[in-house]
C-alpha cells in the first residue's frame, strides 16, 4: 500500500496523492516495477501444488461414507456385541437370584457358590472306603435319612418327596407329570443333610397348570428350604445362589460333585418351551447348605 498524507484518509490500493501546490511534472505517477521471473516462476508452481492439494482434499470428502458421531450406550462404558455370550462373559460365580434380578448361568468351571450361613456338620459322612461292608451300612443309613417332604416357605412350597432314579438312556428321571405337586429326590446320591449334594428335582408346570416348582425362579440367597426325613429330623438348608442354565451345557460338575459340607440342589426347568422337542431350552438350579437341624 501506499503512503498518505498526515490526517488524509487513502483514496485507494495503489494511488498517489501529489502535495498541495505541486506541479504536474513533479505528480507524475512512477513507474510500478514488475517481479522478477525467478520469484514469478515460484509462485506460478505453488498456486499449482496448492491447487492440486485443495481439489484431492474435496474429493476425499464427498467419497469417504458419511458416519455420524453415535452416543455411547454408557459413558466410559464399551460395549462389544461381537464378544456378547462368549464364555468369557459369563460371570465367575453362581449370582444371588432374587425377584428382578436377571438368572445368568456362571462360567462353567465356577465352583457352587459360597455358603450365606455357617454351615452345620452333616448327618453322615461319605465313607472313603468303596467296601462291600461300609456300602451297605451306607445304604441303610441313606434310607433312615431319605427325604419325605419339603417346604420352601418364601414360594408357598409344602410337598411330599418321591424317589427317582435314572432311566434307560442313563438320564436323572423326573416326577411323573399325573403328580404335579411331588418332588423326587435322585436316590443314588447323598441324603439331605448328609455329607454331599442332595438333589430334589420337580416340575415347573404340566398340561394342568402351574406345578410344584413354577417359582423356584424367585429364590434368593438367603431363602430356607426345610426337608423332612424319614428318620424324624428336619435338615435345614439356606440358599446360597440360583442360575439358570442351558440343557446343554448343564453344570454336571458343579452340581454332582461332593462337598465337605451337607448341601442340596433344587433343579426344574427354565427358559423357553420348545414345542417340537416338547420341553424347555434350559434350567434352573438352586444352590443351599445345610444350616441347622430341627427334631431327635
Amino acid at each position: 500500500m501506499t503512503s498518505t498524507p498526515a490526517g488524509g484518509p487513502s483514496p485507494g490500493e495503489g494511488a498517489a496523492v501529489p502535495a498541495e501546490g505541486a506541479s504536474p511534472a513533479t505528480a507524475a505517477k512512477p513507474a510500478r516495477k514488475s517481479l522478477p521471473q525467478p520469484v514469478l516462476a515460484t509462485l506460478l508452481v505453488a498456486g499449482s501444488f496448492g491447487g492440486i492439494i485443495a481439489v484431492m482434499i474435496g474429493m476425499l470428502a464427498v467419497l469417504s461414507p458419511s458416519s455420524p458421531a453415535e452416543p455411547d450406550p454408557l459413558p466410559g462404558v464399551q460395549v462389544n456385541v461381537q464378544g456378547a455370550g462368549n464364555i468369557a462373559y459369563l460371570p465367575p460365580t453362581v449370582g444371588p437370584g432374587g425377584p428382578g434380578a436377571p438368572l445368568t448361568a456362571a462360567d462353567p468351571a465356577a465352583p457352587p457358590p459360597d455358603p450365606a450361613l455357617q454351615p452345620f456338620p452333616p448327618l453322615a459322612l461319605t465313607p472313603k472306603t468303596a467296601s462291600a461292608a461300609s456300602k451297605r451300612v451306607s445304604a441303610a443309613k441313606k434310607a433312615k435319612g431319605r427325604p419325605t417332604r419339603i417346604s420352601i416357605p418364601s414360594i408357598g412350597v409344602s410337598a411330599p418327596v418321591g424317589s427317582i432314579g435314572v432311566d434307560k438312556n442313563g438320564e436323572i428321571e423326573a416326577p411323573p407329570l399325573s403328580k404335579p405337586n411331588l418332588t423326587g429326590w435322585y436316590r443314588l446320591g447323598p441324603a439331605p443333610g448328609d455329607q454331599g449334594p442332595a438333589v430334589i428335582l420337580g416340575h415347573v408346570n404340566t398340561r394342568s397348570g402351574a406345578a410344584v416348582f413354577s417359582r423356584v425362579r424367585e429364590l434368593k440367597r438367603g431363602n430356607k428350604i426345610a426337608v423332612r426325613r424319614a428318620d424324624g429330623k428336619t435338615a435345614i438348608f439356606t440358599v446360597d445362589g440360583v442360575e439358570q442354565v442351558s440343557k446343554l451345557k448343564f453344570p454336571t460338575k458343579r452340581v454332582y460333585a461332593n462337598t465337605a459340607t451337607a448341601s442340596l440342589r433344587l433343579v426344574t426347568c427354565g427358559g423357553v418351551f420348545d414345542a417340537k422337542a416338547h420341553h424347555y431350552t434350559d434350567n434352573i438350579i438352586v444352590y443351599a447348605t445345610l444350616t441347622s437341624i430341627r427334631g431327635k
